[in-house]
Order: structure tokens, then C-alpha cells, then sequence
């Protein structure tokens, strides 16, 4: 594979993951049974609905890998106009991105549980535990919300660097940001809402990556038509 071959396939790989990570969030909230803040309700939740709630964890868990690569190329478009935004952003995400799978990986365990002794007492205690104990709460849910504040840094620097309209920016961040809240509150519809947004903007980009030429992937131009938002000037 020569050097223009091996851009246009790191190009693809980034607007195909732009579009799919965030179909699959999409889908893995629609599939999902009601979210829970408390350990008892989340085990029974899981017991009724073994086979959606593994099938949800499952998605989700695929739309996790392949955002990789989609924040990897977020950066990439980020590195000649405003590379401090693109580094802390996607560190951030990156950071965010590892508590999400080990956070995911918590929901695998609920799935098991829910399936051997449901919302017994000892399910409910352990469970309760990773739900509210500071040493399991930070590295495995309070670390993975560090992804919405990555992201809202990288649509900054997308925006600053005009490489996408206003409203993609607008959209990924308040997608990231929504998914985020959800969990937390145990407010479905409220992740559905994020990554659906979240599928508008960051598909839209990775459509216009996929679409590209592989010299305009690899120095970013201007986003063509691109308008400032309201109340700034372009």
C-alpha cells in the first residue's frame, strides 16, 4: 500500500466511524429497557429484560470502539489550524472513552447478575457499592462523563478553525453532553435525544469527510459555505 494509499484508507476509516459510532448509540438506546439510578431497580430492570439489556451493553459497547477512530480524526482535522484544541480534546475524550468501557463493562456484570439471583442481597449490596462508593464511582463512571467535556472542546476547536458549520459543532457537543446527563439521571429518552444529535453532527461530518479528496484530508480547507454563528462575526 503506497503513501496516498494509506491516507485514503485512514480518511475512510475515520468518516465511516463518524457515521456509525454514533447510529450504533443511537440504537443501543432505542433497544435499551428503562435506565436506573438505584442498584435494586437496575437488577430488576435487568432480569425482565435480559436479552434487550445485553443487546443495548453489546451496541453500546461497539459504538465505544469504533469512536476511536472517530475522535482520531477529528484531531487530524484539527492539527495545522488549532492543534491545542484538537490534543487536550481528544485526550480528554480518549480519557473519557476508557471510563465508558469500564463502565460498560459494569453493565455486562449487572446482565450476569440479573441472570443468576437477580436482586438478591448480595447482587444489590455489590452493585450499590460500584453505584456509590467514591473508589468505584470515580474510575468507572465519573471518569467516563470526562468524554462530553473532550468533545465540547473539540467542537470548539472545529468551529474556531472553521473546518465545520456552526451547527455540526452545536450538534456534537450537545449530543456528547446529553448522553452524558443520561445515565446519571436515568433519563432514557434524554440519551436517545443526545445520540440522535449526535448522529446529525458527527455523521455530517464524516459524510463530508468520506467525500473528500485525500489532499483536502490531509490539510483541512475551509468548510465550504461556512457561516459564522449568530451574534459572531466570520
Amino acid at each position: 500500500m503506497g503513501f496516498t494509499d494509506s491516507h485514503h484508507l485512514r480518511k475512510m476509516t475515520a468518516g465511516v466511524c463518524m457515521v456509525l459510532a454514533p447510529l450504533l448509540f443511537l440504537a443501543a438506546f432505542i433497544v435499551s429497557p428503562k435506565l436506573e439510578t438505584g442498584a435494586v431497580a437496575q437488577l430488576r430492570v435487568a432480569a425482565s429484560h435480559i436479552d434487550r439489556f445485553y443487546i443495548s451493553g453489546l451496541i453500546g459497547v461497539i459504538g465505544l470502539v469504533l469512536l476511536v477512530p472517530a475522535v482520531l480524526g477529528l484531531m487530524h482535522m484539527l492539527r495545522e489550524r488549532r492543534p491545542g484544541y484538537g490534543a487536550i480534546g481528544g485526550a480528554l475524550a480518549m480519557i473519557g472513552l476508557l471510563g465508558s468501557v469500564a463502565s460498560a463493562g459494569v453493565g455486562f456484570a449487572i446482565w450476569e447478575m440479573a441472570r443468576h439471583g437477580a436482586a438478591n442481597a448480595t447482587n444489590s449490596a455489590v452493585l450499590h457499592g460500584l453505584l456509590h462508593d467514591a473508589g468505584a464511582m470515580i474510575p468507572v463512571y465519573i471518569v467516563g462523563e470526562v468524554i462530553a467535556v473532550g468533545f465540547v472542546v473539540l467542537c470548539a476547536g472545529l468551529y474556531l478553525a472553521r473546518v465545520v458549520d456552526w451547527w455540526m459543532a452545536l450538534f456534537i457537543a450537545a449530543g456528547a453532553v446529553c448522553i452524558d446527563i443520561a445515565f446519571p439521571a436515568g433519563v432514557l429518552a434524554l440519551g436517545i435525544v443526545g445520540a440522535a444529535l449526535l448522529l446529525v453532527g458527527l455523521g455530517s461530518v464524516g459524510l463530508m469527510v468520506i467525500r473528500e479528496t485525500d489532499a483536502d484530508w490531509e490539510h483541512t480547507p475551509d468548510y465550504r459555505g461556512f457561516r459564522p454563528a449568530a451574534g459572531m462575526s466570520s
